[in-house]
């Protein structure tokens, strides 16, 4: 896996994770059920392909131990940003909602410099206050009336959940690729898994589980199972192979510009000037990453990493 095709990668993962967000909209469930749902139906799609990865490990040591519970806990975390998320939805609204769960832009890089020693890009002091303010004017964040205290410490959760799913899933790949052949499937059905159990428990002490509602109800939530769970986080899990995480979770906030232009061409929800002005300050802002990220490993060799850790593995991992 080349850079090249992590970026692409990663773009496409964005393009789903937007692109579930609009089929939620459609939805209109219960969001704690829809959370849970869309990550236990994942699990039957991902079983064959997960045995068909027990089959080509035939010969190769097993799966270390620290990468199975790494995936189970890591999904633990992926429920909670689930939960919390569509509280805060409910509470201060998608926009706002959108912005504070993208604080998973700044932990990430904290993580990589508190555990490896990684020290962020100095320019990420620039662009990431850039995109986030992109953010904010793509998701129409700027009506504050009403803003409630609450809302904004589960947006700040939910956004510190989804940076722990990330990093745990990085750090605990099975390492030596040449001994530990990929398993994304298998790692990604645990996850799920996991995950599912997490929301479904949440939603349940809380007296709000719904069931799908007939043949369209179930349909309707296979398919964002699909789009949302198996396509999104396999390309995130294979991309984060090739690229640094703070490159990856840049990336991850293009997925503001695509739910935009998902919005246009569905739903004919033509964007505002400040949606677009939003949407040209995210692009810019990635280019400046990747272009940042280009110049820094021309200039200097980038730091290796404990032989556990993920930069050294075959897979690593949001929204």
């Amino acid at each position: 896996m080349t850079p090249a095709r992590g970026v692409a990668l990663m773009v496409v993962g964005t393009l789903a994770l937007a692109g579930s967000a609009a089929m939620i909209s459609a939805i209109d469930g219960e969001p704690l059920s829809v959370a849970a749902w869309r990550c236990l139906l994942a699990v039957p799609m991902l079983l064959p392909l997960a045995a068909w990865e027990l089959l080509r490990r035939r010969g190769r040591a097993s799966l270390p131990r620290r990468t199975l519970i790494g995936a189970l806990i890591a999904g633990v975390a992926l429920g909670v940003d689930y939960s919390f998320y569509n509280t805060s939805i409910t509470m201060i609204g998608p926009g706002i909602a959108t912005v504070l769960i993208n604080v998973q832009v700044v932990i990430l890089p904290l993580i990589s410099w508190a555990m490896e020693g990684v020290r962020p890009m100095r320019q990420l002091a620039l662009i990431i206050p850039l995109m986030l303010a992109g953010v904010a004017l793509t998701a129409g964040a700027l009506d504050l009336e009403n803003l409630q205290l609450a809302g904004v410490l589960a947006g700040l959760a939910a956004g510190t959940g989804y940076a722990l799913y990330l990093a745990i899933i990085r750090r605990t790949a099975p390492p030596e690729p040449r001994r530990h052949r990929s398993a994304p499937f298998t790692i990604l059905s645990l996850v799920c898994l996991s995950a599912g159990v997490t929301t479904a428990l949440t939603a349940t002490g809380l007296g709000r589980l719904e069931v799908p509602d007939g043949l369209p109800g179930w349909g309707a939530m296979l398919a964002l199972a699909f789009v949302g769970q198996v396509l999104t986080y396999l390309c995130f899990n294979v991309a984060m192979t090739a690229i640094s995480e703070t490159a990856s979770s840049t990336l991850m906030l293009l997925s503001a510009v695509f739910a935009v232009a998902l919005a246009a061409v569905l739903f004919a929800d033509i964007p505002s000037a400040w949606q677009l002005v939003g949407c040209a300050m995210i692009i810019g802002g990635a280019w400046w990453t990747a272009a940042a990220a280009r110049r820094r490993a021309g200039g200097t060799a980038p730091p290796t990493l404990p032989a556990d850790s993920a930069e050294q593995s075959s897979l690593n991992s949001r929204r």
